[in-house]
Formats: C-alpha cells, sequence, structure tokens
C-alpha cells in the first residue's frame, strides 16, 4: 500500500489554489492507496508534519512557494527514510517547480504525480543549511524576502520585477574571496550566485545545469549595466565555475537568500549532497 501526506498552505502566492482545494484531495485520492491532507499552521507547523512523515509515508505531496519547500527540505533532509517528494506550485514564481518542469497551474501538477516519473536530486548543504536552487548575497539577492506580501499579493511576479528595477540602478559592489579544489582568487562582482538548477528569478539562466551531477555552479558577474544583470540574460561576462566543495567569504553586510528566504551571513562552506532527495518530475528530468 501507498501512503502519501499532503501539506498545502494558504500563506503562499495569492492563495488561490485553496479555491480549488477539494479537487486536489479528489485527485490525489486516486494515486495512492491512503490520502492524509492537513493545512499548515506556519512554517514550523509544516516542518514538524514533515518530519513526523519520513518512516510513515512513501510520498509527500507539498502545495506552497518555494519558501515553504525549502523550509520542509530542511527539516527532513537529514531523516534515514525520506519520502518521495510531490510537488504542486502555490507560489508567484515558483522557480523550484520549473527546475523539475513542474510549472503552470496545479492541474499540470497533479499530471505529473499521476505519470510517475521520478528523479533523485542534489542538495547544497551551506553551514549546514540545505538549499534546493540557489542562494545569493549582494545586488537583488532580498527581492523575495524583502517585498511586501500585501504588494506580492496584489500584483504578484510584477512587484518583484519592480523591486528589481529600483535596484538595477543602485551601483553595488561587492568583494568576493573564493576557494575551490585547492586554489584561491578574488574577485569585485555586483552579487555572487550559487545555482542548482537552470532556473532563478522566473528565467533560465543556467541552461546547462543539472540537478544530479554532484556540482553547484558559481556564478560571478562583471560589474556592467543594471548591476551586471544582462550578463546572465545573454550568458556573456559571467565566471561560472562547477564544483562539489567550495568556499565562499564576502564582505557583504546582509544576509544570503536561500531559495527566496533569508538566512544567515557571512562565510559559507559549500558542499553537494548528491541525490539526497527523489521527486515527481517532468519525464525528461527523470532518472
Amino acid at each position: 500500500m501507498t501512503k502519501a501526506l499532503f501539506l498545502y498552505t494558504k500563506a503562499s502566492g495569492s492563495g488561490k489554489i485553496l479555491q480549488g482545494i477539494d479537487g486536489i484531495k479528489e485527485e490525489l485520492s486516486l494515486c495512492f492507496d491512503t490520502l492524509d491532507s492537513h493545512l499548515l499552521d506556519g512554517v514550523e507547523d509544516g516542518m514538524k508534519k514533515a518530519k513526523e512523515a519520513c518512516g510513515k509515508y512513501d510520498v509527500l505531496i507539498i502545495s506552497g512557494g518555494d519558501g515553504t519547500f525549502f523550509h520542509i527540505i530542511n527539516a527532513i533532509v537529514n531523516e534515514n527514510e525520506i519520502p518521495t517528494i510531490g510537488y504542486i506550485n502555490g507560489g508567484t514564481i515558483c522557480d523550484v517547480g520549473k527546475n523539475f518542469g513542474i510549472a503552470g497551474n496545479y492541474k499540470k501538477a497533479l499530471k505529473i504525480i499521476k505519470q510517475g516519473f521520478t528523479c533523485s536530486y542534489d542538495l547544497v548543504d551551506c553551514n549546514g543549511t540545505a538549499f534546493n536552487y540557489m542562494a545569493a548575497v549582494g545586488a537583488y539577492s532580498d527581492i523575495a524576502y524583502a517585498t511586501p506580501r500585501y504588494l506580492v499579493k496584489r500584483h504578484g511576479r510584477l512587484s518583484y520585477y519592480f523591486r528589481a528595477v529600483t535596484q538595477a540602478f543602485r551601483r553595488t559592489r561587492i568583494h568576493a574571496h573564493v576557494e575551490v579544489d585547492g586554489k584561491a582568487f578574488d574577485c569585485k562582482t555586483p552579487f555572487v550566485l550559487l545555482l542548482n538548477g537552470k532556473n532563478v528569478g522566473g528565467f533560465c539562466v543556467n541552461p546547462r545545469s543539472s540537478m544530479h551531477d554532484g556540482k553547484v555552479e558559481l556564478l560571478l558577474a562583471k560589474p556592467g549595466l543594471f548591476n551586471g544583470l544582462l550578463h546572465y540574460f545573454f550568458h556573456v561576462g559571467v565566471t561560472k565555475i562547477s564544483a562539489s566543495k567550495l568556499k565562499i567569504k564576502t564582505d557583504a553586510n546582509q544576509a544570503w537568500c536561500m531559495d527566496g528566504e533569508k538566512t544567515f551571513a557571512g562565510e559559507l562552506n559549500v558542499k553537494v549532497l548528491q541525490n539526497r532527495i527523489r521527486i515527481f518530475c517532468a519525464k525528461r528530468y527523470s532518472n
């Protein structure tokens, strides 16, 4: 018998997914022998329920934004029996879903779960906190959590892009010291970006990336127009380093953003946790 737990939140995005929640539960109940569901009462509740699901459920389905996904994955990353993850987008931009071919409305996500294709993917550990697809510091890195929630609910992704425009004209330079593969180098850059996937901010900026190759990409843009943002869109003027372990020190006086969540400031000791989580994904991503 296949047992599944469905965790969902009303806090992410515009909250519209709740309008179709009964239909989602009905569809999911056809996929598994047993389906339990729970409306989350905040981050701590989600982490607690997810942790309790390990060893008890075969599948853990999460509906929420990137932040909800980030906290739940961190709650279970060190457990011995981690359920296969299902994801239903409940956020605004949903980069985490795009990186697995899970984009669009909840009906498309349900279709992917029904098809049953899965892939194992890497997590990236930074000082004991794991991110799924990105970590950043410097220009633009605080957009996801610094944009007021009432604006996000009212204007959706446009609220994020408006904040990005205001930062594009605010000159930012940070010094980064990187140690990788026994070598060290220093550089000046508008922002430091670590990626374990192709998509960030709703755009594909790392097209050749794999989420199950045991590597994370460090991208360092040269200073330029709009704080070097155009370098990422046109894939020029960016130093790219692929590694399984590295260390980063910066003089940025701000916290690192991981999967859109504010975390901690300071030096990062980075290591890839290869194939740590299994998730339902689009067929082209399956392994």
